[in-house]
């Protein structure tokens, strides 16, 4: 019989039972399992004596830590000694939900990983669009690092030329100037240029943009050798102060329209 008062519970049972008139048993052992997590041990024995054995642990199905067993042995039994045995112990009833928790997380598991699984692409074949948008991405970064340093390098060069040729018309420092960005520049522009193609023969449905980021270049190189042309205008005393001054700000609002234009262009890609 089993009762509890909290987590306070009480076990009692016959040491052995009836089975036949005039038993007799000359050596007996019981083994009481008791439940996973159970403390506290606590033995009432009948009048007679009764041997208590090494305590054991015993695991079964979604056992974590096992299930204390008690082991009792006597001798010579008979019937007057049908009488019960008393086990004092204490258990959470918490622990009664480790087991279905146990099994809810490994179904989890189970199933978290069958969900991994299942989206992981195990395969060894190369998925050949993804491996063009992937160079055209690296392309188009390269593009885009190319026309920055062509702003940086050859159209703000430039417009700090025609500064100080304005300031100072010394011939011999604008030539050198100017042969070295336009060395740089057509360097830039055909590193430009075959990057283009690339992108065209990997994605052809690029071509359009494509185009328009190259009308777009036309449109900076057309505007910065203008500036240059200005610039030796004013190097020759051809141009007048006033109009050079409408010129240079005619000339680079339509650059830095036509730069802004190319960067969308850019980002269209």
């Amino acid at each position: 019989m089993l009762s509890h008062n909290g987590p306070n519970y009480k076990l009692e049972f016959p040491f052995v039972d009836h089975s036949y008139d005039n038993l007799v048993i000359d050596e007996a052992e019981v083994r009481v399992i008791l439940p996973e997590g159970a403390s506290g041990f606590e033995v009432v024995y009948p009048n007679y004596e009764i041997t208590r054995e090494a305590d054991e642990i015993v695991k079964t199905y979604l056992d974590t830590f096992g299930r204390p067993v008690l082991v009792f042995n006597a001798k010579n039994l008979e019937e007057n000694h049908i009488k019960n045995i008393e086990v004092y112990y204490k258990f959470n009833s918490i622990m009664l939900l480790q087991e279905p928790l146990l099994v809810v997380i490994a179904f989890m598991v189970i199933f978290a990983t069958v969900i991994i699984f299942v989206r992981l692409d195990f395969s060894i074949s190369v998925d050949e669009n993804k491996e063009a948008r992937q160079r055209v991405a690296f392309l188009v970064e390269e593009l885009f690092n190319i026309a920055n340093k062509i702003k940086s390098s050859v159209s703000d060069e430039t417009i700090e030329l025609l500064g100080a040729v304005k300031s100072k018309k010394d011939a011999k420092h604008f030539k050198n100037v100017k042969k070295e960005v336009d060395a740089l520049y057509k360097t830039l522009t055909d590193e430009a240029g075959a990057i283009t193609k690339k992108i065209v023969g990997l994605s052809p449905s690029l071509a359009d943009k494509v185009a328009e980021f190259n009308r777009r270049e036309g449109e900076r190189r057309s505007l910065l050798a203008s500036i240059s042309a200005l610039a030796e205008k004013v190097l020759s005393d051809k141009v007048s102060k006033t109009t050079c001054v409408e010129q240079e700000n005619n000339l680079l609002s339509k650059l830095y329209t036509a730069q802004s234009a190319l960067e969308d262009s850019l980002a269209a890609l």
